[in-house]
């Protein structure tokens, strides 16, 4: 036995319903560049060539009526459309959550679940956050990075008078389904 010596603590056993501090840091950035031109032309042309002759008809006789050729329909289009587009977005979200260990698996792996709900006035901003980790990713202080997490999902909904006012109506949404350019 030495005086200096540190005994190592022991690996620290997870069971279903313990908590987890989990630490957010998510970011994530996405560019997207499109250009597209198309051009397009038609023709489309009908003409008579024969018509019957109507006196004639009254009289049961099936005869041809006068008529030169004659221009039924003639139409002609071009079209052409250039588009361009851009797009670009950078996302960083940050956060503390305590998480509780709904299952552990049979080697080892620790499935974490959180929900937070936080209510000021109408609005409403709930969180929830799930994600699969390897007990020792857990620290001694009982806290894991979200980094660590596999299957990691974090679902953000807010409610309220803000997010109704923010969305688009179903007037407005009907059009742009119409209308999509």
């Amino acid at each position: 036995m030495s005086m200096i010596a540190v005994r190592p603590p022991e690996k620290r056993t997870y069971r279903v319903h313990d908590l987890v501090q989990i630490i957010i840091n998510e970011q994530s950035q996405q560019s997207s560049e499109q250009r597209l031109e198309t051009e397009k032309e038609t023709q489309r042309q009908a003409e008579i060539r024969a018509l019957v002759d109507f006196k004639k008809l009254l009289e049961l006789q099936l005869r041809q009526g006068d008529l030169e050729a004659a221009t039924l329909l003639d139409t002609r289009s071009q079209q052409e459309y250039s588009g361009e587009g851009e797009y670009e977005r950078r996302d960083r979200f940050t956060d503390r959550i305590t998480a509780e260990i709904i299952d552990v698996k049979p080697n080892g792996m620790l499935v974490l679940e959180a929900k937070r709900s936080m209510q000021s006035d109408e609005e409403i901003k709930t969180l929830v956050l799930s994600g699969v980790c390897m007990a020792d990713a857990v620290t001694e202080e009982g806290v894991v990075q979200s980094s660590d997490l596999a299957d990691l999902r974090v679902i953000v909904q807010h409610e309220g008078a803000l997010r109704n006012a923010s969305s688009k109506g179903w007037v407005t949404k009907a059009l742009d389904f119409l209308f999509p350019f």
